[in-house]
């Protein structure tokens, strides 16, 4: 079992945890956000939107810190490009949710297309919700147990696979409701699937780059 005692090193994941804990919070503002789209509850939305985004810079932020202590103190090149590699996973995750936000919140989408889809993409976003919360878990074992750590990344890959099929499935049946919706609910929608998928793809990337971690520090 690895574990860090250098207080540098317990900062670092400390900061890498505060990440986690806010892409947690504002998926679970996305999931309401969607919810209040297809309850026309545009203006409530629109409120929650305001919040992701205040989520993302706050984000923004610490990652700042992160790349600043990096920098500025003596690490091991190999643990400093993982590290970077990590934390930049991290906030393209939520750089994904925000603009996830913004894609639905952008303008009124079809009511039909969303009632519609509305089933998808409530599976989808649980499927997104599960991931965040495993992600919180996983970077909390950085320090503590990264062999566990792994385990929990390699659940997060399984949600990934899990979501890329159920993208697949929504955007056939976007296609499908083709003639009956506008074209550019279509198009809106689209995006929409695509920036969602992306916060799985984040999540499964910064699972490879906790495994890179781990090899580094083996090494």
């Amino acid at each position: 079992m690895l574990k860090f005692s250098i207080n540098k090193e317990e900062l670092l994941f400390s900061k890498l945890l505060e990440i986690a804990e806010n892409i947690k919070d504002s998926t679970s503002l996305l999931n309401s956000l969607y919810l209040d789209i297809f309850n026309t509850n545009y203006q409530n939305a629109t409120a929650k939107m305001v919040k992701i985004k205040g989520i993302y810079e706050r984000i923004a932020l610490i990652r700042e810190d992160i790349i600043s202590m990096l920098y500025g103190e003596a690490f091991l090149p190999d643990f400093k490009e993982s590290m970077l590699t990590l934390t930049q996973s991290l906030y393209e995750i939520m750089k994904s949710i925000k603009d996830a936000g913004r894609a639905i919140t952008s303008r009124k989408p079809d009511e039909k297309l969303c009632s519609t889809l509305q089933s998808n993409f409530v599976s989808y976003l649980s499927l997104i919700q599960d991931g965040a919360e495993k992600l919180v878990l996983m970077i909390s074992l950085l320090k503590k147990d990264i062999k566990e750590a792994i385990r929990i990344g390699k659940e997060i890959q399984l949600i990934e696979r899990n979501g890329d099929e159920m993208k697949d499935l929504m955007i056939q049946r976007l296609y499908e409701n083709e003639k009956e919706s506008d074209i550019i609910s279509i198009l809106q929608l689209k995006d929409v699937i695509t920036f969602l998928d992306d916060i799985l793809d984040g999540m499964e990337d910064s699972t490879l780059s906790v495994e890179t971690l781990y090899a580094t520090l083996k090494s």
